[in-house]
């Protein structure tokens, strides 16, 4: 029987209350979750000092005593920017979990509809979780003092 594993994924510039709820979700749905922190030279987080290697560390050390979810990085300095190259993307991330079809199946827990529509073109299962608090990396990032 396969096992199901969840995969979330995102630049997790910073980590807040709503990733930690989607990666609880995936959790309680799944045997075990891959939380893949992505990024590239020059985005938005290294822009307010949380590089790739940084937030993949901070990530690491917050789920690191937890048995069910495991934490990979995944740089996208030399794929196609989004929207483009969803499926190098897709195949280097999926490489970057070690994807076994045979013994995995996969369900990507996501919060934007856009990607899930381009994973579900990939026959890929999804979880589209809306925010339910109201906060987003973006508006950490433009107001941290506010949140």
């Amino acid at each position: 029987m396969k096992k199901k594993t969840a995969v979330v994924f995102g630049t997790f510039a910073p980590l807040h209350q709503g990733h930690i709820d989607l990666i609880q979700r995936a959790k309680r749905q799944c045997d075990r979750v891959c939380v893949v922190v992505s990024g590239y030279e020059g985005d938005r987080g290294e822009q307010v000092g949380l590089t790739l290697q940084k937030r993949f560390r901070y990530i690491r050390e917050a789920f690191g005593d937890d048995e069910l979810t495991s934490v990979c990085k995944l740089d996208e300095t030399n794929l196609p920017r989004y929207p483009m190259g969803w499926q190098e993307w897709l195949d280097q991330m999926l490489a970057e979990i070690s994807y076994d079809e045979t013994q995995q199946e996969l369900i990507f827990f996501v919060g934007e509809a856009d990607y899930q529509q381009e994973l579900s073109n990939r026959s890929f299962e999804t979880v589209l979780q809306e925010r339910k608090f109201g906060i987003s990396a973006t508006m950490i990032r433009e107001n941290p003092s506010k949140y």
